[in-house]
């Protein structure tokens, strides 16, 4: 007898994916980077039994027949933080008959009506209801509109107050009826959607303390990647809390992905004085960029990552016209990410918001943007035009200035360590390999 037979009458949870449907012979294999996501998040509620079933994951305690309220409100607040993972519901296994669904909804359905009574107290406010079934099972003997419809001649006559809304419900009951047994549910989840961490690559993330980069990182994990980050200050002109507001972000994303991702903070000082005296103060902002995606593309390297990550949005400040990002991009020796290229400001700080990062980005901490800045900047460069005043400048020993300036910081205490020497070696193969134009 499987587990999902031996369940039935038991409470679990409907865990439902959108995206990984459409991954073919791979589908396999993102279904167990959701659920091993699922586990990690989940791990206090309980030990769990999980069961991946034809485009479905059931969970289920082990040693107890459901789950108690104060664990499922742990699981509500785990959801958003779950990429991969569409929706979810807690409910009820039962066998995949009728009189036992029936059985289930009549024993169930009175506490979800109460709760929706306490809400509207008036007892002339209808209560807009609808059931959305879904058949798996072809031996059932109704169609999921004929178990609708079923089940609204049941409860209707026994509600007065309910009035059928299939458009917008408030009390929404979801019976699933497949081979095995029947869930039924009156609770949907939100996740965030997306794909399960760990399935799209690492990346190297450049992580100001401002409001769109940790944005640009939430996006990228939702899309299954691993970041690491490399972040700039220039001590000391900046303070210490320029880092240490970086970690604290550092601190909230990293949870979000399945391994912690490192944090390097790189003093750019150096580089940023020579910039200043040998370069047109009009294209400052463009060559420091440019240096930072030549330091990016080492730790790249370093991390095994094929591509970096910036917040960067088109036209947003005048490094990022579509002129100036190309110039930047020739820089780089791997590929650059801006998932945020065409998104609104506004939509940017609402997503913040909703991560917990926002607060921590509007602090006002002076960073390493913020010294030498020309009061002009250009709009369009040229490329013809920054190299000619990169030649102006010891670019290789910039950035061994820089790397040997760079620290590994420690999100969570903030202690500082020297990188690993790959990170020299890095370097080395870099410079010898020829640094971008």
């Amino acid at each position: 007898m499987d587990v999902l037979t031996r369940t039935r009458g038991c409470g679990g949870i409907l865990c439902r994916y959108s995206e990984i449907a459409t991954k073919g012979r791979n589908r396999s294999e993102f279904e167990r980077l959701l659920v091993r996501a699922l586990k990690r998040h989940l791990a206090l509620l309980a030990p769990l039994k999980v069961v991946r079933e034809r485009g479905r994951i059931f969970l289920f305690p082990e040693g107890r027949e459901t789950f108690p309220e104060d664990v499922l409100d742990i699981l509500r607040n785990a959801v958003p933080r779950v990429f991969g993972l569409a929706s979810l519901s807690p409910g009820t296994w039962v066998a995949p008959e009728l009189e036992a669904i029936e059985q289930a909804v009549l024993e169930t359905f009175p506490a979800a009506y109460e709760s929706w009574v306490q809400r509207r107290p008036d007892p002339g406010t209808p209560i807009r209801y609808a059931m959305r079934a879904r058949r798996n099972n072809r031996a059932f003997p109704l169609k999921s509109t004929e178990l609708e419809v079923y089940f609204a001649q049941l409860l209707l006559p026994r509600y007065p107050r309910l009035k059928v809304d299939l458009g917008d419900p408030e009390l929404r009951v979801d019976v699933e009826v497949r081979e095995d047994g029947a869930f039924i549910s009156y609770e949907r989840v939100e996740g965030p959607g997306g794909l399960p961490p760990g399935s799209g690559g690492r990346l190297v993330a450049l992580l100001s303390g401002g409001i769109d980069s940790p944005v640009a990182c939430y996006q990228a994990m939702r899309r299954g990647c691993t970041l690491h980050y490399v972040t700039f200050h220039s001590a000391p002109f900046t303070p210490p809390a320029a880092i240490s507001k970086v970690a604290r972000l550092v601190h909230r994303l990293n949870p979000l992905q399945y391994r912690p991702g490192r944090l390097y903070a790189v003093n750019l000082l150096e580089a940023q004085q020579a910039v200043r005296d040998a370069c047109n103060p009009r294209l400052r902002t463009v060559l420091y960029r440019r240096l930072m995606v030549r330091i990016c593309s080492v730790v790249a390297r370093t991390e095994n990552a094929p591509a970096l990550l910036t917040g960067e949005n088109l036209g947003q400040v005048a490094s990022q016209t579509l002129e100036n990002l190309t110039v930047i991009d020739r820089a780089a020796a791997v590929p650059i990410l801006r998932p945020l290229l065409t998104f609104d400001k506004n939509e940017t700080t609402e997503i913040a918001r909703r991560i917990g990062t926002y607060e921590i980005s509007k602090e006002q901490v002076p960073d390493s943007c913020t010294v030498f800045a020309p009061e002009r900047p250009v709009t369009a460069a040229t490329l013809e035009r920054v190299v000619e005043q990169e030649a102006r400048l010891d670019v290789p020993d910039l950035l061994r200035a820089c790397i040997e300036a760079t620290v590994l910081v420690d999100p969570e205490t903030f202690e500082e360590k020297a990188p690993s020497p790959r990170l020299q070696q890095m370097l080395a193969q870099y410079l010898g390999a020829g640094a971008a134009v």
